[in-house]
């Protein structure tokens, strides 16, 4: 998806037996204490720097314990996070941002020190974790993290969001489109590009799966699998099902989909057309192809 969707307006995610609070994750003021954390339960925390040596091992403190059920390994986790280094520096926050976040949980998909620490937390709760660098990044440098950095994060869990869409399969009977694949396999549906057709000259939406959920609105934040194909040749772009992980997506950022998306339910599988020229210059001189998108809606932020 890098290839193709890299050049459209939101990135993927570049994070590529359950542990309970910790008796010695305790914030005493000593080498290797967990840092404490001030703020109101929900919103944007305030995390202290560590102190003297960071712990060698992953450290889980519940600062809140939630009264919802215990998040399974593979479940789709929506959750709010403030994550800073040992020495302070924040590296990313969703609270900013303004919608959480969802992440695939326990089966690789984020650093370890999430899937090992946050599988049977109870949703509702907020969870310190303090991650050595061989639960986190290791050697690897990210963007503002030296490589074998300690990180600490601060996780409010909200919510598990579905991972499939789920409804009523709609029948595909026009000629002129695309046909589009019903599967729910946890893989990219095939898509076939009518042979001997041009593209539709606008945004062309086609329910293939219809769920039962919220109605869309135009600008609103999507948690979705999607993938998309080039009708030139037939090519893939890339798709979100490979890395596992749904995104989300305000959809008012991505070409088309404000216009095709609105109206759809949660829960849907839809087809959107979008023309090559409701891409910006910029993209046009680089994807020089009109695109078929196929979006799972599985939910709204």
């Amino acid at each position: 998806m890098r290839r193709i969707a890299a050049l459209l307006a939101v990135p993927l995610l570049l994070v590529s037996v359950a542990a309970c609070g910790d008796d010695d994750a305790k914030s005493n003021g000593k080498s290797g204490a967990v840092p404490a954390v001030s703020g109101e339960d929900g919103k944007k925390p305030k995390v202290a720097k560590g102190e003297g040596d960071p712990p060698k091992g992953l450290k889980v403190k519940v600062l809140k314990e939630g009264e919802g059920a215990e998040v399974k390994k593979g479940e789709a986790l929506n959750a709010h996070y403030l994550g800073q280094t040992w020495e302070g520096e924040v590296f990313d926050n969703s609270y900013d941002r303004g919608e959480p976040s969802t992440f695939q949980i326990g089966t690789g998909k984020v650093i370890k020190g999430w899937d090992e620490g946050l599988v049977g937390q109870k949703l509702g709760s907020r969870v310190e974790l303090v991650i050595p660098p061989d639960k986190g990044y290791g050697e690897q440098e990210q963007e503002k993290i030296p490589a074998n950095s300690t990180l600490v994060f601060v996780v409010d869990l909200k919510k598990v969001m579905p991972t499939r869409p789920e409804g009523k399969e709609v029948p595909q009977t026009d000629a002129e489109l695309p046909k589009v694949g019903t599967e729910t396999d946890d893989k990219a549906p095939k898509v076939t590009i009518p042979k001997g057709k041009d593209a539709p000259g606008e945004v062309v939406t086609k329910t293939i799966i219809e769920g039962t959920g919220k109605e869309v609105g135009a600008k609103d934040t999507l948690n979705v699998h999607y993938g998309l194909t080039l009708w030139k040749d037939g090519k893939p772009g890339g798709d979100t099902w490979a890395q596992g992980t749904p995104q989300d997506v305000p959809i008012a950022q991505m070409p088309g989909w404000s216009e095709g998306l609105k109206g759809q339910k949660a829960g849907s599988r839809v087809m959107l057309v979008v023309p090559q020229d409701e891409l910006t210059k910029e993209q046009q001189k680089q994807i020089k192809s009109d695109l078929v998108f196929v979006v799972d809606i599985l939910g709204i932020a």
